[in-house]
């Protein structure tokens, strides 16, 4: 039996690592994403996020239609991939963002080669939203999978009141 197979397997496990992809959507101050958000990994990282949060939250009944909007400046073609790859996966179609009156928000993505995280907020039945941070990761010709999740302990109304604050004390005068 020749040794060279797994060399090869793994000289070709390191060139994938090499050409994966290392973006933010949307992307950070100051930077151009260089990234398509429309090819993979992104639809396939932003589906598992999604769906891992309709199985561990308080979101909805799970046989319902996913409805869930992108952050600002992601094209209308990867809510469609999305959208398809949450149908490959078994939930059925949703509602197009714009219709969408409470769909699971995804804040940002970033990818880190075959790592990512992935910021959303989830309505909940009790009417605010649980804001969660999920790490994803993957292995050459693996699916990705959630290793790590953060819900964290504020809401979106305590971030926006926090926001007013600070830039109303941004703009009064020193003493």
């Amino acid at each position: 039996m020749s040794r060279s197979g797994p060399i090869a397997l793994l000289v070709a496990a390191f060139l994938l690592a090499g050409c994966a992809n290392y973006s933010s959507f949307p992307p950070l101050e100051g930077q151009e994403s260089s990234a398509d958000a429309t090819q993979a990994p992104v639809p396939e990282v932003i589906a598992t996020a999604i769906e891992w949060c309709v199985a561990r939250e308080d979101y909805r009944v799970q046989e319902q239609p996913v409805d869930f909007a992108l952050p600002a400046g992601m094209p209308a073609e990867t809510h469609d991939a999305v959208s398809t790859q949450l149908v490959e996966d078994g939930f059925p179609r949703g509602l197009d963002a714009s219709e969408s009156t409470n769909p699971i928000r995804v804040r940002s993505v970033r990818l880190f080669g075959l790592k990512a995280m992935v910021d959303l907020s989830v309505p909940r039945s009790n009417g605010s939203e649980q804001l969660v941070t999920l790490e994803l990761r993957s292995y050459p010709f693996q699916s990705w999978y959630v290793v790590a999740a953060n819900r964290w302990r504020f809401n979106e109304d305590q971030l926006r009141r926090t926001q007013t604050e600070l830039s109303q004390a941004s703009t009064e005068p020193a003493p």
